[in-house]
């Protein structure tokens, strides 16, 4: 009769299936890796859409004539080119202020995004500056939009702003001047 301890040392001493114990152990930290860096690849996509989509909308702003600009407009002419952002009509935060050229006091660029109660921290302010008078005016234009991420380890590594629900903040601004008519 042959003992318990035969049966383990023969086990531990066994080369079959190796291969497979190694790829069991590895396989799940490899995929694990590749989602995180496809997902981080996709928010710095996302990110740098709603930049462009932030720019093109300004100098649509700058080069149309006598425009009447409302907040709606603008936020649906940014989500119209920020393609890849999922329901950005409805997570996109638009702050549009006039620069006071006198100090140029711009606000705290972390603050802006809407939470996912609803409320905007600061409560955000849309200024067209098209008052008559207001030529020339330095225009800020922020926009925000919180995304939600697959996985924790996604964005690892980057600067990016996280809320307790683990949406990742994206944000993006630029400055402009309104032309006179």
């Amino acid at each position: 009769m042959i003992g318990l301890g035969h049966h383990i040392r023969r086990f531990s001493r066994s080369e079959r299936a190796t291969a497979t114990t190694e790829f069991v152990i590895v396989f799940p930290i490899i995929l694990i890796l590749f989602i995180a860096v496809f997902e981080t690849a996709m928010i710095l996509t996302r990110q740098v859409m709603l930049e462009r989509a932030l720019d093109s909308t300004v100098r649509y702003m700058r080069l149309t004539a006598d425009l009447e600009v409302t907040h709606d407009q603008i936020a649906e002419n940014v989500c119209a080119n920020a393609l890849v952002i999922p329901n950005c009509t409805d997570i996109l935060v638009l702050d549009l202020r006039v620069i006071d050229q006198t100090n140029y006091i711009l606000p705290d660029e972390q603050t802006l995004c809407v939470d996912r109660d609803g409320m905007v921290r600061p409560a955000n302010t849309f200024d067209p500056g098209r008052d008559a008078g207001r030529e020339n005016q330095l225009m800020l234009i922020r926009v925000c939009a919180v995304v939600d991420r697959i996985l924790p380890l996604s964005g690892f590594g980057l600067n990016l702003t996280r809320d307790d629900t683990g949406g990742v903040h994206m944000t993006s601004a630029t400055i402009f001047v309104n032309e006179p008519s």
